[in-house]
């Protein structure tokens, strides 16, 4: 019985071997997974935020590409200055439509915190909108 003992332990001792680097082999993979994800959850940010800065820079300079000449060409051939005009007061329609769309956005904000101002902020969004 002493022999078939050894067999075995000898047997076992190359499974255990076996099993404790494949524990080693997910351990590691499981390990490179966590730090991946970590490096990908970093990043995200980052590249948002480049996006969104391209998409301002790009959108910035082609406006001011387009309006500036037009403005220029308008106050300097003479007999331009309505066009000049009603460009100004819809850059300022403009303006005033975003300045009512950041109230509502942020009325509905505060109103997703705290329900019972949700009404009182929204007849005051309203009151603003009909001034």
């Amino acid at each position: 019985m002493n022999a078939e003992a050894t067999n075995s332990s000898a047997a076992a001792d190359p499974l255990k071997s076996v099993a404790a680097a494949m524990a080693n082999a997910a351990e590691a993979v499981r390990d490179g997974a966590s730090d991946a994800a970590a490096k990908v959850q970093s990043a995200i940010p980052a590249t948002g935020k480049f996006i969104s800065r391209f998409v301002y820079s790009t959108f910035y300079f082609a406006s001011y590409g387009v309006v500036f000449p037009t403005l220029f060409v308008a106050n300097v051939v003479p007999g331009m200055g309505p066009v000049a005009d009603g460009l100004l007061d819809g850059a300022r329609a403009a303006g005033d439509v975003v300045e009512e769309m950041k109230a509502k956005r942020a009325a509905r904000k505060s109103a997703r915190h705290d329900p019972e101002r949700a009404e009182v902020t929204d007849e005051g969004v309203e009151a603003l909108s009909t001034c």
